[in-house]
């Protein structure tokens, strides 16, 4: 343990070296209204990848520029 950060571990574990994005913030980098955000995230194919947390769904940005790139055709 160090001053800056108490739990070094959990912070690598969790993937939490970037902050967690919302939905209004996804909506803004990917152009499409913030309920569509929500259906991408929702559904069952392919699914935008997020993390629920209690109510809340969070996106983690390396995980939504790797699904970004997995929609380009072939």
């Amino acid at each position: 343990m160090n001053e800056r950060d108490p739990h070094p571990s959990a912070t690598s574990r969790s993937g939490l070296a970037q902050p967690l994005l919302t939905a209004a913030q996804v909506a803004q980098l990917l152009g499409v209204p913030q309920s569509s955000v929500y259906d991408y995230a929702r559904r069952l194919h392919d699914p935008l990848p997020s993390v629920q947390i209690g109510r809340h769904r969070r996106f983690v940005l390396p995980d939504l520029e790797a699904w970004i790139g997995d929609q380009r055709p072939a």
